[in-house]
């Protein structure tokens, strides 16, 4: 049974996200389309472990300064590998398909993407936290994993105005894989620059940079929310 409830606990958050988004869709999209996006994000931990493991290795040994290596762990083996797999799954899969038609589906398959991701990677932090795991789950439950959702959310919205602003698209991508990565190297940043130096006053960069992910992400879902509530219910 325990092993069963730290399961749920590392799960949930993610599952409890996701429907939130999927739901808050006046137009909802295809569950198939949403599971499918769900665990391609899941399944970009592969190739994002094996581009991380043996880079992490061969150049922490090489990193010193404290400062220098929270950088190269934050920004070269999260936030740049992550959220460029993550870009790869919309614009490959989710992008292509038939049922994205409107803005909101961009930000929901963004959320989703992301979502399969967190699950796992919060999978694994629960499980390998020995005794203290309940602990672990409650706080990237209200951290780590709505961060992801709030990153995809803000990826999304950028690869959908892409989509339907082809003269812009360039840029437009180009702003949905650099915003995230800012946001989600500056916040890993601040929480692995706490850890190396023993000043807990860097975990507030980690907190300012998360409440900017969810304000930013939730005022453009907001913005999406209201411009569906225009359109005609059988659009």
């Amino acid at each position: 049974m325990a092993p069963l409830i730290m399961i749920g606990a590392a799960l949930l958050p993610a599952l409890v996200l996701l429907v939130y988004f999927v739901t808050s869709d006046r137009f909802p999209e295809p569950k198939r389309a949403i599971l499918g996006t769900f665990f391609l994000g899941l399944a970009t931990a592969l190739p994002i472990l094996a581009i991380v493991l043996p880079l992490g290795a061969a150049i922490e040994p090489l990193i010193a300064d404290p400062f220098a290596l929270a950088a190269a762990r934050a920004f070269l083996l999260a936030a740049i590998p992550e959220e460029a797999f993550k870009l790869a799954v919309l614009l490959l899969y989710c992008r292509r398909h038939k049922a994205f038609d409107e803005p909101m589906d961009g930000l929901v398959y963004g959320v989703a993407a992301s979502l399969g991701f967190a699950a796992l990677e919060n999978l694994l932090y629960v499980i390998g936290g020995g005794d203290g795991w309940l602990g672990i789950a409650l706080i990237r439950a209200l951290s780590a994993v709505p961060g992801h959702a709030m990153l995809g959310a803000i990826m999304g919205f950028y690869v959908a105005r892409a989509h339907f602003e082809p003269q812009r698209a360039g840029q437009l991508i180009a702003a949905a894989l650099l915003v995230p990565i800012a946001l989600h190297g500056f916040y890993d940043f601040g929480l692995i620059a706490s850890t190396l130096t023993g000043n807990a006053a860097w975990v507030l960069l980690g907190l300012a940079m998360l409440m900017v992910e969810l304000v930013f992400a939730l005022r453009l879902h907001r913005r999406l929310r209201r411009d569906q509530a225009t359109l005609p219910s059988a659009a």
